[in-house]
């Protein structure tokens, strides 16, 4: 009962009936990959999702009792612009998300093969995806959010922040963590478990 059940979620990939099926295994906090709201990026991606369609998974997730929502960005993007991560970032803050990361895009198309279909003449260089990545991040601060670490934000009472205020904060492979647990069990295609032992996936 004492359990902290962690989602990855895709907003498209979900409706009523499997909220309520996570809401029943005892979800209790909730990552949504929102990468980008603009349509052009999006499309240059492949991950098409409206704002209204993400927020209907945030207002989701919430009125089924969970207490901590996530929400991850990237800076960096395919035609992602100043502007763009701006407004990107102002409407995620609508959402008042308990902790909110951001990422830079890593192109690797020799790794990841569909990235082959992205044309590298559509990535900001170095300077803007810096400028980017402070623009997102002086939003964040400027709403009052904590920055954990460097790719993370968590709002001033979430347990994150107060661990990272109190030195208790810890980092395992999936990032920054205020739990102390050494065995993290990790369900479907592509998880990860960690045990006293090692990793398994």
């Amino acid at each position: 009962p004492d359990a902290s059940v962690s989602v990855e979620i895709d907003p498209n990939d979900m409706d009523e009936t499997r909220l309520d099926a996570l809401a029943e295994i005892g979800m209790t906090r909730a990552s949504l990959g929102v990468q980008d709201f603009d349509p052009k990026v999006q499309k240059a991606i492949n991950r098409e999702q409206s704002f209204l369609q993400t927020k209907a998974v945030v207002d989701g997730v919430r009125s089924r009792g969970v207490t901590s929502v996530n929400l991850d960005l990237l800076y960096g993007l395919p035609h992602q612009t100043r502007q763009g991560i701006s407004s990107t970032v102002s409407q995620a803050l609508t959402m008042e998300p308990d902790r909110m990361a951001l990422f830079g895009y890593a192109h690797v198309p020799w790794f990841k093969k569909h990235q082959t279909m992205i044309d590298e003449a559509w990535l900001p260089d170095s300077v803007e995806r810096f400028a980017q990545s402070q623009i997102a991040a002086g939003l964040m601060l400027k709403a009052g959010y904590q920055a954990v670490g460097f790719d993370h934000f968590a709002r001033s009472g979430d347990a994150l922040a107060v661990a990272a205020r109190t030195r208790t904060l810890h980092r395992n492979f999936q990032g920054y963590t205020e739990d102390r647990c050494d065995t993290l069990i990790g369900l479907g295609p592509s998880s990860i478990s960690q045990f006293r032992q090692g990793y398994a996936q």
